[in-house]
């Protein structure tokens, strides 16, 4: 039993003395410098991976905003000079071109005489009568409606064209003096209208409803006929009138148009008020408004439709 116990002993010394021997321990020491080392190196270099990306990305970002934000106060700073340049070259230009303005406008006043000089200030002044050329236009123009509307001094609605009574007779009258001497139809001495056309040249020249009536035109009476026939007895002839008239003034507005007329009669080269029958004056032509205020004057009203001018009033002043 001793022998037994002293054998364990030595060999669990022997195994004492081997684990400490400097062999041992160097296998033991580089194993764990070893297994050490590795992890180290794999977590060293992730870390400093992952250091050098986010340092480079910092950097990266970094400079491209400072490179976006330079380039962008370039741009700035060249749009600005751009502009700047425009500016410059606009008043340069425009200060050259009125320099050169007023130079050749002294170097042309300079060149003329002073009296030429006053006549071109005055062209280019308004004319005093303007209003007055305005007028005389517009006489021009509406001079064919007081043309149309007149009537014979023996008429026998004189009176009542003066006296501003527009009758159906008397608009049938002033409708037969506008009316086409081919529309009249000599039949064995019996003349023929038809009321179409006598309604067509009516309706043109007076507003309100056409009403079919017997009338008379110069030594003729005029039969209405329900048929739709105007007839009379007798040879037609056009109706003359020794009644003569200037417009003197014209109002215009929208659609309506105010004439105002003076008007004479003329007979043996002598001028007579319509009227009163009154002498006036020797006459010559185109001096009626010399005597305006001895002759009768006449307003003529208008209204304006479908681009015609139809008479709607008469009346004396």
């Amino acid at each position: 039993m001793v022998k037994k116990a002293d054998t364990e002993k030595e060999i669990k010394k022997e195994k004492k003395e081997v684990k400490k021997t400097p062999e041992a321990e160097q296998i033991k020491a580089d194993e764990i410098l070893n297994v050490n080392t590795t992890d180290v190196k794999e977590e060293l270099t992730n870390y400093m991976k992952l250091v050098i990306d986010k340092e480079v990305n910092k950097a990266v970002e970094k400079s491209t905003k400072k490179l976006i934000r330079h380039k962008n106060i370039i741009i700035i700073r060249r749009d600005i000079f751009i502009v700047i340049l425009l500016i410059i070259c606009l008043l340069l230009g425009y200060g050259l071109l009125s320099k050169s303005d007023i130079n050749v406008d002294i170097s042309n006043k300079h060149s003329k005489s002073s009296k030429t000089v006053e006549k071109e200030e005055q062209a280019q002044e308004p004319t005093i009568n303007e209003e007055e050329d305005k007028k005389e236009n517009l006489k021009e123009k509406y001079k064919y409606l007081t043309d149309d509307i007149f009537i014979n001094e023996e008429s026998p609605y004189l009176k009542d064209f003066y006296d501003g009574n527009l009758s159906s007779e008397l608009k049938l009258y002033l409708a037969m003096n506008n009316i086409n001497s081919d529309k009249i139809v000599n039949e064995d001495g019996t003349l023929y209208v038809d009321e179409a056309d006598l309604k067509d040249v009516y309706e043109k020249l007076f507003t309100g409803d056409y009403e079919g009536k017997s009338f008379k035109y110069g030594n003729l009476n005029f039969k209405y006929l329900s048929k739709g026939l105007f007839w009379a007895d007798g040879k037609y002839e056009k109706v003359l009138s020794n009644i003569v008239k200037n417009i003197i003034d014209v109002k215009e507005e929208e659609n309506e148009l105010e004439i105002t007329t003076v008007e004479g009669l003329v007979k043996d080269n002598k001028l007579y008020n319509i009227v009163s029958n009154k002498e006036v004056k020797n006459y010559k032509d185109g001096e009626l408004d010399k005597y305006e205020d001895s002759l009768t004057k006449m307003v003529y009203n208008f209204e304006k439709s479908d681009d015609i001018y139809r008479l709607t009033k008469l009346s004396s002043i």
